[in-house]
């Protein structure tokens, strides 16, 4: 007889196993995003607005000054007009010209704050140098759009994600989705 894997409890139960030689087991599920906001406190939305000037500058700066990995989900969009969007990362130099947004914390129970620098304007300038991950082209006229990062967007403590409206001259706002991930 192989090893017995019995229930802590003193029952004398023993762990069942399935015909595929898999242990047996009934138990709840979350996704880890629920997860890191429920238990954790650690989701965030981050609400930006700006008439961008051109494709030259980014209008939303975001850096991971935090210890843990900055997961981001993904993002709304509500613009007037067609754009299309390049959204970078690792963009360096110091940004300037852009205004500090709060990040909101999705757990009203929880009263961690967002770690990281987070600006947009119409234009922040001084960076250079990232890689475009993703162009989005929102092709429509007034109207919302729901974007998900399949993959999801990782920032590792001192990453900068960036984002550029290449046209340039619309207004437009937006909600970038994000969590905090301990890597221990």
């Amino acid at each position: 007889m192989g090893l017995v894997i019995e229930g802590g409890t003193g029952n004398g139960y023993a762990a069942a196993v399935t015909s595929d030689n898999k242990l047996a087991i009934e138990g709840p599920t979350d996704s880890r995003e629920h997860h890191t906001n429920h238990a954790d406190g650690l989701a965030f939305n981050l609400m930006f607005s700006a008439t961008p000037t051109n494709g030259d500058n980014p209008f939303l700066y975001v850096k991971n000054t935090s210890d843990d990995d900055l997961v981001i989900e993904g993002f709304t969009l509500h613009e007037v007009g067609s754009e299309y969007f390049d959204f970078k990362l690792g963009d360096t130099g110091t940004p300037t010209g852009g205004t500090t947004i709060t990040p909101a914390n999705l757990n009203s129970g929880s009263g961690n704050i967002a770690t990281g620098t987070f600006e947009n304007a119409v234009a922040i300038t001084a960076l250079t140098g990232g890689t475009t991950i993703q162009r989005i082209y929102h092709l429509t006229s007034v109207g919302e759009t729901l974007y998900n990062f399949e993959q999801d967007v990782i920032l590792k403590p001192n990453g900068v994600l960036t984002v550029y409206a290449q046209t340039g001259g619309t207004a437009l706002a937006g909600v970038l989705i994000f969590n905090y991930h301990n890597v221990n």
